[in-house]
């Protein structure tokens, strides 16, 4: 195959809830993670292309639409991004890791872009050959595994590092194609603003939800201290998650 012409990006899962959940939701994280990583290769005009399956109702039609989807043309570098999980929530870091079917090099690359950027164990580049994203696509693809769902040390380390971690991603992707990456720098004012954009009283209500969501078991890990560095987004995943375990 002839090398690649652009970055071919894409959530993994179909929506909100859909992949692994612990204390965070694997299909938000991810999101936030490919979103960023697609915006920078934007920004330094490298051919990417970003999708999220909205429509399917299950695993298997979500895989089967996933490789329709990038199958549809032969000329992209296919990137999926997840989260991993482990049987329990822990204390301890567990890591970063990128799956391959037969892109070795550029597997490791990424993989030491995100743990060297963020302090994340590297778990290293594994070869799979059972994971339709990679085995029955036409064109080259990895998947992104950026650390695990039950991991309070990951889940601090990719909140802490999480523009280090995206703008390495980037950098390893844009060269694998050809591309150079510039440095590209979020807008803090609109970082500040999502952070704080609850009312007082709105963060004293959803600060006792969260605790006694917690309290009844309903949540697995407690949040209400949080409350106050939450993103708008992740306040809402949270409270949706509330809603869907009480109906």
């Amino acid at each position: 195959m002839a090398k690649p012409q652009k970055l071919e990006f894409h959530v993994g899962h179909y929506g909100d809830g859909t992949g692994a959940r612990s204390i965070v939701d694997e299909v938000q994280y991810a999101r936030k993670f490919i979103k960023r990583i697609y915006e920078i290769c934007i920004a330094n005009c490298v051919p990417a292309t970003y999708y999220e399956d909205k429509i399917s109702k299950n695993q298997t039609q979500n895989i089967n639409n996933l490789i329709a989807h990038h199958n549809a043309d032969n000329n992209g570098f296919i990137v999926s991004g997840h989260l991993n999980a482990s049987g329990s929530v822990t204390n301890q870091g567990i890591g970063a890791e990128v799956l391959y079917y037969d892109q070795v090099t550029v597997a490791h690359k990424v993989v030491d872009a995100i743990c060297n950027g963020s302090g994340l164990k590297n778990r290293g580049a594994k070869k799979r050959t059972d994971l339709g994203v990679l085995a029955r696509t036409y064109e080259p693809a990895i998947l992104i595994e950026f650390g695990f769902v039950t991991s309070k040390k990951d889940i601090e380390l990719m909140d802490k590092h999480f523009e280090a971690i995206c703008q390495g991603v980037a950098k390893v992707l844009a060269a694998h194609i050809g591309y150079t990456i510039k440095i590209v720098e979020q807008n803090k004012k609109e970082e500040t603003k999502m952070a704080n954009s609850l009312t007082s009283t709105a963060k004293e209500d959803l600060k006792t939800l969260l605790k006694t969501t917690y309290q009844k078991g309903i949540l697995k890990v407690d949040h209400s201290e949080k409350v106050g560095s939450m993103t708008d987004g992740e306040a809402l995943g949270l409270l949706i998650s509330v809603v869907k375990r009480t109906l």
